[in-house]
């Protein structure tokens, strides 16, 4: 459908791409990522990376290139309260992808202003869902995703569920809104948290998307996000 080549809604551009095909965009651990890769298509591993100050680059480049030859698809997930230190890591070309935990306002801002590739849960933490109009604005011009997680919702009570579940779908409202890329994903830190395709859809239903919406989120636009990417070098995988 070459007309929707240039659009950023879902349900024109997604059918570019198989429909059956899906990627699990974040998983944290070896043992997450051996069983995501049983329901997925695709698995990206992502390293977290707390940071208050510089990290040592040579080790992180080291530990990057084993990460890459071992899982092929990797991210660095960036947990800081300093926004200098988003730019300072983008910067290097690690060649992974860079996401940027959300929760502080500046760094959600940062984040998306520095152009990395996705801001996972802006509402982390948050008495609110830490993404306005201004924000969305930033993340659609400049091509940041929003990660909505599943896993934080399943260490919290019922009440705490039901808030972070309005914050997601006051996200979506303006995810949708301004045309900004978006995926689905577990953020599993452990085998326990990881969920297949229809579970992350089903999440994204929960939130407000339609049906064709919620499978892009799992399908088109990771497969965008991954085009970033060189072709992977895994050798623990084959597809």
């Amino acid at each position: 459908m070459s007309e929707g080549q240039h659009s950023p809604e879902p349900e024109v551009e997604e059918v570019s791409f198989s429909r059956d095909y899906f990627i699990e965009m974040d998983v944290r651990s070896e043992e997450a990522y051996e069983l995501a890769s049983e329901w997925f298509d695709e698995v990206v591993f992502t390293r977290k990376l707390v940071l208050e100050t510089s990290p040592d680059w040579g080790v992180l480049k080291e530990e990057v290139k084993v990460l890459r030859e071992t899982y092929g698809r990797v991210a660095l997930l960036l947990v800081t309260r300093k926004p200098s230190l988003i730019r300072e890591v983008k910067n290097r070309n690690l060649r992974t992808l860079l996401y940027v935990q959300g929760g502080d306002m500046r760094v959600n801002r940062f984040a998306l202003e520095a152009g990395v590739d996705a801001l996972i849960s802006p509402w982390l933490g948050r008495k609110d869902p830490g993404f306005d109009h201004i924000l969305a604005g930033i993340a659609a011009r400049r091509g940041v995703a929003i990660g909505f997680s599943l896993s934080p919702l399943l260490r919290v009570n019922p009440y705490e569920r039901v808030q972070i579940l309005r914050f997601m779908t006051k996200t979506w409202q303006l995810v949708e809104k301004y045309g900004v890329p978006r995926f689905i994903t577990s953020s599993a830190e452990s085998r326990w948290d990881v969920r297949g395709p229809r579970d992350l859809m089903s999440l994204g239903i929960n939130i407000g998307m339609e049906v064709p919406q919620a499978r892009a989120s799992v399908n088109f636009y990771p497969r965008k996000i991954l085009g970033r990417l060189t072709a992977p070098t895994a050798t623990s995988r084959t597809s």
